[in-house]
């Protein structure tokens, strides 16, 4: 009897484990940059934020399709191992979230990472010659954080599943601030044609985002719109993008208004990377980049790469990087 009743609790012991999960997974991103602004010197330099992380995520199943665990991303800076999320100081944590889902869709709480267009550049949000995320005083995609890609604390989400290509997600902060910030998503992916619509409401910092190992600044609700529209198409032979963001003051008033086109062609173990953003609103100094770069994968998980480009607003010198990329 009493092995009977050892035998069936590590039978039912190895069944409950067999029904929740904890992944880690992450990605490093570094190399020596020069920015190409006046004085500017080449350095070992973290390249992008979500590009330099590690990843935690724990799913259980709950049964009956349904699904809910633990969200969880640690950025850190490649270049000096400090600690890189964004928080109300030091913070350890960018992203953590409880979270739900199902055929109903997803719904998390906690702190959320925003929805973002960084998919429709070949850089990605990893800086350097990227056009949606550059140096934090070029032309640049994101708006300076007024069209999504920040991290939202004191927040709630849901997510659509996806039906025939299409989705969407709505995000807002749920606290006492006087402006709470609200992110919303549309989305398309089908075959070779994606397509999204973000916009952005509300507050244009959600965090008290400090410097790499110093102390946190105060966060800020200054009242601002940001919206992207962006598409790309699969030609084979090579994918091109194009996207426009554009952000808003309290008063309405257009303070960036930014085009860009990208283009990737993959030639084998190579990657030819291309980029082009104007803003309409900056001046005539300060208002165009221009980027070239290649990848060369190594294996599926490392990439080496390097980039050249000419980011008006930090001088009228060319930068340029050597990059290595790992995931694992």
């Amino acid at each position: 009897m009493k092995k009977t009743l050892i035998a069936l609790a590590a039978v039912a012991a190895t069944a409950s484990f067999a029904q929740s999960s904890v992944t880690i997974s992450g990605s490093i991103s570094v190399g020596v940059m020069d920015t190409g602004a006046a004085g500017a010197k080449a350095a070992v330099s973290s390249l992008g934020g979500g590009a330099n992380a590690l990843n935690i995520v724990t799913t259980e199943d709950l049964g009956g399709g349904l699904k809910g665990g633990f969200d969880s991303q640690i950025r850190y800076s490649a270049a000096t191992g400090d600690v890189g999320s964004f928080g109300t100081g030091n913070a350890l944590f960018h992203t953590a979230n409880a979270y739900l889902s199902g055929g109903f869709g997803t719904v998390r709480v906690g702190k959320i990472a925003e929805a973002h267009n960084c998919a429709f550049d070949p850089w990605g949000c990893t800086g350097g010659a990227a056009t949606i995320a550059g140096d934090t005083s070029t032309v640049g995609g994101l708006g300076k954080g007024l069209v999504g890609a920040l991290t939202q604390a004191n927040s709630f989400s849901y997510a659509t599943p996806t039906i025939s290509g299409f989705s969407a997600s709505f995000q807002t902060s749920v606290s006492t601030r006087a402006e709470e910030r609200q992110v919303i998503a549309l989305n398309y992916a089908n075959g070779p044609l994606a397509a999204q619509y973000l916009r952005t409401n509300g507050s244009t910092n959600t965090v008290a985002n400090g410097a790499l190992g110093a102390a946190a600044t105060a966060a800020t609700d200054v009242k601002g719109t940001g919206t992207a529209i962006s598409a790309s198409y699969d030609l084979g032979v090579a994918k091109i993008a194009a996207f426009n963001a554009k952000t808003e003051d309290a008063a309405g008033a257009v303070t960036k208004n930014i085009n860009g086109l990208t283009a990737s062609v993959p030639m084998g173990a190579y990657t030819l990377l291309a980029g082009y953003a104007k803003d309409k609103k900056a001046a005539a100094t300060a208002d165009t980049k221009v980027g070239f770069g290649v990848n060369y994968a190594l294996s599926k998980r490392t990439t080496l790469g390097a980039d050249v480009f000419k980011q008006d607003a930090v001088g009228a010198s060319t930068g340029y990087v050597a990059r290595i990329r790992h995931t694992f």
